[in-house]
C-alpha cells in the first residue's frame, strides 16, 4: 500500500477471524468475504452450472468454455485434479458441478467489486485454482497489475502480472531484459555461483533441493546432508548389473511432473495433462528397446498422497518391458548425471538442472527455463515421440548452453530470492498446514522487536522494481557487484 499510496483491500474465501485481525494490523480496514452467500445463491449457481455442464459433449470440450476471456473450464478442470487426487479424467463427476457453481458465484461476485472499488493492483501468492485463478484472470482482464510471490515464504521474489495474455506464465519465467542483463553484468560470476548450487544440489547439501524441503529447514540442518541413510552413489555399470541391464546400452530418465499441481501453469503443452503426458511417454518408450529407461516419480505424488501415481502407471503400462524400470529408491540423486545419458520431463524442474551437466533434455510442455537454447522442444506430438525414438542419437550440449543454464539456476535460486522479514518455520515440512503457529509468532515478535525500517531489504528492492517496471524482484546489489563476494563465500 506503501508502494501504491492508497489504501487496501482484504479478500477472504471464508471467514477468519484471526485473519481479518491480521489484516487490520496492517491499516486495512475494507474486508470482504467471498464465501458469503445465502443456500437459495449458491442453488441457483448450482443450476446454472449443471446447464453449463450438460450442454458440452465431452471434457475437451468444456475445457474451452470461458466467459469474457476468463478461462472458467481450465479452473474447474485444474480445481478437480487437484482436490481429487486425479491426474486426469473424462468424466464430470459431482464434484465438477460443485466446482462450477462455486466458480460462477465467485466470478459475478469479483466483477461486482472490480467495477466498485478503484482497483490499483492486487497481491496473491495463489494465482491458480478457485478462488485464486478467477480473481487473478479478472485483475487481468481489467487492467490491474498483479503481484504474485515465488520462492520460500522468507526468501523470495514478487512476479509483476500486467497482461492476460500472460495467465499461465509461471512465476519463475523471467524476462530476457533480466538474462541478458546478467550476462552482460555478472555472467562470470553467475556461472560460478549457478555451477556450485547446482553441485552442493546434487551432492544432497541441505539448503539447495528444488522442492519445498530446503525451504523451511532449521539452522542446525542447513549445509548439511540430507535425505534417507540408505541412499548411495552407485556408478552405471553397478546400476545396469542390479537391473539386469547392458551398461553399453543409452540410458534414459522420464522424471515425472506433479501429476496434480497446476496442470496448466505454462503457456503451452503438448498434451491436456501431466498424466496423459506420462502415460503415453511410458506407451512409445516401452516400444523403444535400443536403450534403457528408469522412470522416476516426483516427490509431490506421495506427499499429496495422489490416487493415479507413476508408480501405478509405471508398473501398469511397462511391466512386461524388461528394459523399462522404476528408479531405484535408494539411489542418491547425484548419481543421476553421471548415469544417464537422457533426461525427459513434461515441464519440471529436471529442465533446469540436468542441462548444467551436458544432459540433453527433451520438454513436453513449457518450463521455466523454454526457448533459452539448452531444451529440447517439440513442437507437436509426433515431434515429441519422435525425439524419444532418437534419443539414444542425442549429443551432450556445449559449453555456451551449459553455462546459460548455470546462469538461469543462479537467478532463480539467488538473485531473485531475496530475504524477507518472516520467521524460519522450523518445525514444517510440507507447508502452512503443518504450521507451529507458537514459534511462529514467538519469531515474528523478536524479528519485530529488531525491525528497522530503514534496513529492510524485500522494501527497498521492490522499490526499485516498481520504479524500473521490472517483471521480478530482484537483489539489485548484486548486478553492481556488491554482494556477490559473500554469497561466493558463503558457496565455498
Amino acid at each position: 500500500m506503501e508502494i501504491f499510496n492508497s489504501n487496501g483491500i482484504a479478500l477472504l474465501n471464508n471467514y477468519n477471524l484471526k485473519n481479518i485481525i491480521l489484516y487490520k494490523s496492517f491499516g486495512i480496514k475494507k474486508i470482504i468475504i467471498l464465501g458469503n452467500s445465502n443456500i437459495i445463491t449458491r442453488l441457483i449457481y448450482f443450476i446454472k452450472a449443471y446447464l453449463i455442464i450438460r450442454s458440452f459433449k465431452n471434457m475437451d470440450e468444456f475445457i474451452k468454455f470461458n466467459i469474457n476471456n476468463i478461462d472458467i473450464g481450465k479452473i474447474v478442470y485444474d480445481h478437480y485434479l487437484r482436490f481429487s487426487g486425479k491426474g486426469t479424467t473424462n468424466e464430470f463427476k459431482g464434484k465438477f458441478y460443485i466446482y462450477l457453481a462455486k466458480c460462477l458465484l465467485i466470478y459475478y461476485q469479483i466483477n461486482k467489486y472490480l467495477k466498485k472499488y478503484n482497483i490499483l493492483a492486487s497481491v496473491q501468492t495463489e494465482k491458480q485454482f478457485i478462488p485464486g485463478s478467477i480473481i487473478f484472470q479478472s485483475a487481468l482482464i481489467n487492467g490491474i497489475n498483479v503481484h504474485s510471490r515465488s520462492g520460500p515464504h522468507n526468501k523470495f521474489t514478487v512476479k509483476k502480472y500486467s497482461n492476460i495474455n500472460e495467465r499461465y506464465t509461471n512465476r519463475d519465467r523471467f524476462s530476457k531484459k533480466l538474462i541478458d542483463l546478467v550476462v552482460k553484468n555478472i555472467g562470470k560470476e553467475a556461472i560460478e555461483i549457478g555451477g556450485e548450487i547446482i553441485k552442493k544440489r546434487f551432492e544432497g547439501i541441505a539448503g539447495y533441493q528444488a522442492h519445498i524441503e530446503h525451504y523451511l529447514l532449521p539452522e542446525f540442518a542447513k549445509g548439511k546432508k540430507i535425505g534417507k541413510n540408505d541412499k548411495k552413489n552407485i556408478s552405471k555399470e553397478d546400476l545396469c548389473k542390479r537391473l539386469a541391464w547392458s551398461p553399453d546400452l543409452s540410458l534414459g530418465v522420464i522424471f515425472s511432473s506433479d501429476l496434480t499441481d497446476g496442470v496448466f501453469d505454462g503457456t503451452w503443452s503438448l498434451f491436456r495433462d501431466r498424466l496423459t503426458w506420462l502415460r503415453e511417454s511410458l506407451l512409445e518408450i516401452k516400444k523403444i528397446n535400443n536403450m534403457n529407461w528408469l522412470v522416476k516419480p516426483h516427490p509431490n505424488d506421495e506427499i499429496n498422497n495422489v490416487i493415479t501415481s507413476t508408480l501405478s502407471e509405471c508398473e501398469k503400462i511397462c511391466s512386461n518391458h524388461d528394459h523399462v524400470k522404476i528408479f531405484p529408491d535408494d539411489v542418491a540423486v547425484g548419481s543421476i548425471p553421471k548415469i544417464i545419458d537422457v533426461a525427459v520431463t513434461q515441464c519440471g524442474t529436471a529442465a533446469t538442472e540436468y542441462p548444467c551437466f551436458g544432459i540433453p533434455t527433451i520438454i513436453a510442455g513449457e518450463t521455466i527455463c523454454s526457448g533459452l537454447g539448452y531444451t529440447i522442444e517439440p513442437q507437436s506430438k509426433e515431434e515429441y515421440f519422435f525425439q524419444l525414438q532418437n534419443a539414444k542419437k542425442l549429443e551432450k550440449l556445449n559449453n555456451y548452453q551449459i553455462e546459460l543454464a548455470k546462469i538461469f539456476i543462479f537467478i532463480r535460486d539467488d538473485l531473485t530470492r531475496v530475504p524477507a522479514n518472516i520467521p524460519e518455520n522450523r518445525e514444517a515440512k510440507y507447508g502452512a498446514k503443518y504450521l507451529d503457529e507458537r514459534i511462529f509468532w514467538t519469531g515474528m515478535i523478536k524479528l519485530l522487536e529488531q525491525y528497522k525500517y530503514e534496513e529492510d531489504l524485500l522494501i527497498k528492492m521492490m522499490k526499485i522494481q516498481e520504479a524500473n517496471n521490472d517483471k521480478h524482484t530482484i537483489d539489485y546489489r548484486m548486478i553492481k557487484k556488491t554482494n556477490l563476494e559473500n554469497t561466493l563465500t558463503k558457496l565455498s
